[in-house]
């Protein structure tokens, strides 16, 4: 596996600024887990570049700002008040609680970082059918407490993570790489 240390992005993750840090089953402290091909972003880039997508986006400093205008501290930014996004195929991320989903689904471990071979992620896929990836949205408390809301995983979202983890394990197979997630 790919070196991970506290605090620095993984090397392969190309979406603004992934941090992955090592946890010892502290599942609520980071928000999403990314699965990747090792060395994505360079094999990417040489042989089909054209799969690259990139767009500009405002940064969120600019939205949570008193007065509307960049933060000159942001982290992100910089203080520019944009940021430059870069989507690379053969990668996902998604949110830590639809991950564990997927991954008790697929009979898989859930720890927050790990690896696959993709023979395996693949036949995990082909034997679980994507209703057990599904989760109806729900809702909890009210009469004057906190209300709150799941939304679920929708079936064309479940399908859709089952067609793009596919996807990244014939890639990683094709190309004799494992799969990585943090």
């Amino acid at each position: 596996m790919p070196d991970i240390e506290k605090d620095k992005p993984c090397k392969s993750v190309s979406t603004i600024d992934y941090i992955c840090i090592k946890r010892e089953n502290k599942k609520d402290k980071f928000m999403s887990v990314t699965f990747y091909i090792n060395n994505n972003d360079k094999y990417v880039d040489e042989n089909c570049p054209e799969k690259i997508i990139k767009e500009t986006d405002d940064c969120q400093c600019v939205d949570f700002s008193d007065n509307g205008k960049p933060v000159s501290t942001c982290f992100t930014c910089k203080g520019k008040g944009t940021i430059s996004i870069t989507y690379y195929p053969y990668e996902m991320n998604i949110a830590n609680g639809n991950f564990y989903t997927l991954m008790n689904a697929l009979g898989l471990d859930d720890e927050c970082y790990g690896e696959i071979d993709p023979r395996t992620l693949l036949k995990a896929i082909n034997r679980t059918p994507t209703s057990l990836i599904e989760r109806h949205t729900t809702q909890s408390g009210g009469n004057g407490k906190v209300t709150m809301i799941s939304c679920g995983i929708a079936p064309e979202q479940a399908q859709g993570y089952i067609d793009t983890l596919k996807e990244i394990a014939i890639e990683a197979e094709k190309r004799e790489e494992k799969i990585y997630w943090c």
